[in-house]
């Protein structure tokens, strides 16, 4: 009898469910968005009984669609956006689910900047604050929402909460709790005294227990099997942060590898034996693949701008794609690379509608708009804004002392279009490699399931044997020389926006 590997790979719009067979063919996908819901402007939220809900159903179809029987699924591993903050009141029931997409949090990073708290901080946890990240929400509950922060039971991130649906256990792995700013990251363990300079050192209790990426954390409960279709007794590992998936699911496992990943986030990673100490990085956090650190780069600046444009602005493509049958991203790729070049005048599109590393005021801008141009000219800004994102993370990670790097391994939904990898290759000026599965993240987590019960021996070996490129492309000189003065246009206008966007958040 086959034996398959369920890898469940939750992003911050659609939860996916993949099949995989050990040879790491893709069997089967079922996917399901979960709506996120805006109380507030700038807070991006969750219901987590749907999330859950929605996760079972998909698990549940994956199953029916492949025509296989539940027992021959030999272990399940999940992956999850970063940060955020997943609540469980104090009897286990979902409290609040706040997505890594939240803005709220903008005041009380200004806050710590102000006060050099950073300074005391860096040390234990080798990154930077921002506003989504799970410290600075859980400060935000306890000074507005003191009757909810009350009644915290377990601190969790998105994929062990999903975990803790299929199997009642509260467990993270080191991956995704290493990027939070609540861990001692060089001495892999909690801090008292790193929490009590948050004014957390009460929420000590509430953290979940730390475990590697791959280690079985739990078995599918009965009421689990009911919701899912899972066979009870189903093993499940701890998991892994999103980054760390894309990147094994891509085949980076080794020192000096680096992947880009362009979905909802700008995520852009590299791998080392070491970790990297330098404060002007975003993160240097523990790597899933055991003794190497993630040093990372990430900005909630990616494709998430070209589907909201596209889903506001875009209903006549969206006709087109559905009578041609093809997907509205096709289209646009089309509009785009029919257009003539006009560099004289490029049209400069800044990709912050969900704010930015750059700033904590940062807000999404379209500048250089002139009467002849058309949607395509502001598809094509589009495009170019969110890879000059990906490009000035990048200039980070070399600048700070990250290997150099002659290829990325360029992943997410931003890795299906042509058009953007080619203008990836061109930006960077390096060669950009695409990996034959589409779904490098659910990829990456049931790698990990198989490594937990004992279908490889590690990541070095399950990559080698199932990870391939698909796509290859590589830089034109001609082109890096145009958008070099392009992205120095968009750095500019960074730096002449400072106040302004000051001045917009103040009123």
């Amino acid at each position: 009898m086959s034996r398959y590997l369920l890898g469940l790979d939750n992003g911050n719009t659609v939860c996916k469910a993949v099949l995989f067979d050990v040879t790491g063919r893709e069997v089967q996908v079922a996917s399901c968005k979960i709506a996120t819901h805006y109380p507030q402007p700038g807070w991006s939220e969750r219901n987590m009984t749907e999330l859950w809900q929605a996760t079972a159903r998909t698990i549940h179809e994956v199953i029916d669609r492949a025509g296989i029987k539940s027992e021959q699924i030999a272990a399940i591993g999940n992956t999850g956006h970063g940060n955020g903050l997943y609540l469980l009141d104090r009897s286990g029931q979902p409290l609040r689910g706040i997505q890594s997409l939240d803005c709220r949090g903008a005041g009380i990073c200004a806050e710590w900047a102000a006060s050099n708290l950073l300074e005391r901080v860096y040390p234990y946890t080798l990154q930077a604050f921002w506003a989504a990240q799970t410290n600075t929400l859980l400060v935000w509950l306890k000074r507005h929402e003191p009757q909810t922060y009350a009644q915290i039971g377990a601190v969790l991130l998105c994929k062990d909460y999903l975990n803790y649906c299929l199997t009642g256990q509260i467990a993270t792995d080191y991956s995704d709790m290493s990027a939070t700013n609540l861990l001692d990251v060089c001495q892999r363990q909690y801090s008292r005294d790193l929490l009590a300079l948050y004014d957390l050192a009460d929420i000590y209790y509430a953290l979940p227990s730390l475990h590697q990426s791959f280690d079985v954390i739990g078995n599918v409960t009965p009421v689990a099997a009911r919701q899912t279709g899972l066979l009870v007794g189903t093993p499940v590992v701890a998991g892994l942060l999103d980054a760390n998936a894309s990147m094994i699911g891509s085949g980076v496992v080794e020192e000096g590898q680096a992947c880009l990943v362009a979905g909802s986030w700008s995520v852009n990673s590299v791998l080392t034996r070491i970790p990297l100490v330098n404060p002007d990085l975003a993160m240097t956090a523990i790597a899933a693949v055991p003794d190497h650190w993630l040093c990372l780069e990430a900005s909630a600046t990616s494709v998430t701008n070209l589907e909201w444009f596209i889903t506001q602005f875009c209903a006549e493509e969206r006709l087109e794609a559905e009578r041609r049958g093809v997907t509205v991203y096709t289209v646009c790729d089309e509009a785009v690379s029919a257009l003539p070049r006009n560099d004289k005048s490029p049209i400069v599109y800044h990709p912050f509608l969900h704010g930015s590393n750059v700033h904590a005021n940062a807000r999404a801008g379209l500048y250089g708009l002139a009467g002849w141009h058309t949607r395509a000219d502001i598809l094509r800004a589009l495009y170019e804004g969110v890879v000059f994102s990906h490009l000035s993370h990048v200039e980070k990670l070399r600048q700070g002392g990250a290997a150099s790097f002659d290829s990325v391994r360029l992943t997410g939904g931003g890795a299906r279009s042509p058009v953007l990898c080619q203008l990836f290759a061109d930006s960077l000026g390096v060669r950009v490699e695409v990996p034959q599965s589409g779904e490098t993240g659910a990829l990456g987590a049931a790698l990990t399931a198989g490594i937990g019960v004992g279908v490889w021996a590690n990541y070095a070996d399950a990559t080698r044997q199932i990870v391939h490129v698909s796509r290859t492309y590589e830089p034109n000189p001609e082109r890096l020389a145009l958008y070099q003065l392009h992205y120095q246009v968009y750095k500019h206008l960074i730096q002449t926006m400072s106040e302004p966007w000051n001045g917009i958040m103040a009123h």
